[in-house]
């Protein structure tokens, strides 16, 4: 019986149809720092493209000591946030021909740093770190020597949220933007305003509470702690703890410290026949496509997330490229839609 399938061609029939060695044709194709002559160079592309050759990448990793492979640790992939920054990753790194492995940590310490150093013995080029830290001492004094120890070994590393790591970083201004949404609120006319924090073991919740903290200050309005629940950035625990609140506290208004808790406070209060926002103003953060699509179309702050992955993407690749580039700046903006209006006069 014949086989009719088509011989893959291999580096040694590129080297013959070139006319050069299969050490020349191999530096070629895998772009070693070897020089080699224009003309030698364009012989070896011409065959490859006629063969229809495929460098096989581990090979090339051989050559060039490099993989051709980033890592990223988000915290929970699921989350539309973590997805929207990891296709800015991918576009970003893909122009490049880099290819990227996620893990999510589901903002557990341990499992975070295990699979830092899964990565690192993977032997990835670059690692984004696309999540906050977490705020514990052991981790953070763990994760610090550790990025110092792959940093001398060679490898890159680049922050996209808030970090106890120092290195190059996209930067968001949480604590401004959180303060501009309060300040939003007071203008509509609410004073009594609640908020939904995140867990208190991550530090960009902390930041954010900081931001809502000072959003009152500077609107003359006392902090109330009452008026301060823990949702734990998920629309289920969004959802209880808004009723927590309703059952504790009144207010007017109610910001969450992400969209996934505003949605699911949303949720929640209307079950309970609450208007919104005729009876209760809801605002959340990060603009995730759902916010656009919930039980009431959700105002927000826009958190540009793709633009961080293209931007944190551009990073590791100057990092790569032996350059020292400096923090790359996203801008965030309020998002209005349905679900904030004045307070009720009743």
């Amino acid at each position: 019986m014949n086989d009719h399938r088509t011989k893959r061609a291999s580096l040694r029939d590129v080297a013959k149809l070139a006319g050069v060695s299969i050490a020349t044709a191999s530096r070629v194709l895998s772009g070693a720092d070897h020089p080699v002559t224009e003309e030698t160079r364009l012989a070896v592309v011409s065959a490859a493209e006629r063969l229809s050759f495929q460098p096989n990448r581990l090979a090339r990793a051989l050559v060039t000591s490099r993989s051709g492979v980033v890592g990223a640790i988000v915290h929970d992939i699921s989350d539309p946030y973590f997805g929207d920054i990891v296709r800015g990753l991918e576009d970003g790194l893909g122009r490049d021909d880099y290819r990227i492995l996620v893990a999510s940590s589901d903002r557990d310490p341990q499992k975070e740093l295990e699979y830092l150093n899964a990565l690192i013995g993977q032997q990835v080029d670059g690692i984004v770190l696309a999540a906050s830290s977490l705020a514990d001492r052991s981790y953070e004094n763990e994760i610090v020597e550790t990025v110092a120890r792959y940093r001398k070994q060679g490898g890159s590393v680049v922050l996209l949220s808030e970090h106890v790591i120092r290195g190059p970083k996209v930067v968001f201004d949480n604590v401004g933007a959180t303060r501009d949404m309060v300040t939003h609120l007071v203008k509509k006319g609410h004073r009594r305003i609640a908020y939904l924090a995140g867990p208190d073991n991550l530090v960009i919740a902390k930041t954010r509470l900081d931001g809502y903290r000072q959003g009152l200050d500077g609107s003359g309005i006392a902090y109330d702690d009452s008026l301060v629940g823990d949702g734990g950035f998920s629309i289920d625990e969004g959802s209880a703890a808004a009723l927590r609140l309703l059952e504790a506290n009144e207010f007017t208004a109610l910001f969450a410290a992400n969209d996934l808790m505003a949605i699911g406070a949303t949720r929640a209060l209307m079950d309970r026949g609450i208007r919104i926002p005729e009876d209760i103003s809801i605002a959340g953060f990060d603009d995730i496509i759902l916010a656009e699509y919930g039980p009431v179309r959700l105002t927000t702050i826009r958190m540009p997330t793709h633009e961080m992955g293209l931007k944190g993407a551009e990073l590791l690749l100057a990092l790569l490229r032996g350059e020292d580039p400096t923090d790359a700046r996203v801008e965030g903006s309020i998002v209005e839609r349905e679900s904030v209006g004045p307070p009720s006069s009743t």
